[in-house]
Parts: structure tokens; C-alpha cells; sequence
């Protein structure tokens, strides 16, 4: 069917290559929550033979016998982003209703930037 059926494997496999089996922190914005985020935490997992907790926090490691190896977390700490809005909308380059941050410092100083993300 049409998606992107890749996406979430991809990121798996990233994260699993270059930062090993647990991650300090995951960030992403808060609209790759789910499915997003709860995908890669069950393919991460199913990768390393293990099973998840309800909330997809921690882990147990089973053994090829069926022994519980160790308890342990896919991401320590999560960090979901919410996103900047202009007119209502989410900014984002596909609506082309963005404007970049060389643009915006031409009227407004560091400091406006800094208070307008902090909203």
C-alpha cells in the first residue's frame, strides 16, 4: 500500500548501529509520539529479544531458553517537542509557511527568537 513503510525500520536500525542497544535520551516532536516512537521501541526491542513493559519503558532480556536476563530501558529519557505555529499551523517547509532564522533576525533580536520558541 502507499506510506512509507521503511521509515520506522530505518530509524531502528540507525539507532541500533551507531548508538547500541540503549539510548540516553530519544527526542523527535510530539506528533512522532505514535505510531513513530512506539515503533521503533517495538522493533528495537524485538531485535534484541526482548519484551516491554505497558508503557514500552523497560525491558526484559530473555534468553534463548526463556530466562529473564536482565531488566533494562530502550531510551532512559524521552523528549517530545511540540512544534512552532504561524497562523494557526504547524510551520513547516512542505506548506512553505516558514521563514528562517536568518530572516527572522533581520527585525527581531536573538533574544525575541529565544522568548517566541520558549512559548
Amino acid at each position: 500500500g502507499r506510506g512509507r513503510p521503511g521509515w520506522h525500520i530505518e530509524c531502528s536500525a540507525m539507532t541500533q548501529h551507531l548508538f547500541g542497544p540503549t539510548l540516553s535520551l530519544h527526542t523527535g516532536g510530539i506528533d512522532l509520539q505514535f505510531p513513530h516512537h512506539n515503533n521503533e521501541i517495538a522493533q528495537c526491542l524485538a531485535f534484541q529479544c526482548t519484551e516491554t513493559d505497558d508503557r514500552g519503558g523497560t525491558s526484559r532480556k530473555i534468553s534463548q531458553g526463556g530466562e529473564i536476563e536482565s531488566n533494562r530501558s530502550w531510551a532512559l529519557a524521552w523528549m517530545h517537542t511540540g512544534h512552532l505555529n504561524i497562523e494557526g499551523l504547524k510551520m513547516s517547509k512542505s506548506l512553505k509557511n516558514f521563514i528562517t532564522i536568518r530572516d527572522f533576525l533581520h527585525d527581531y533580536s536573538p533574544d525575541e527568537l529565544r522568548i517566541y520558541c520558549l512559548q
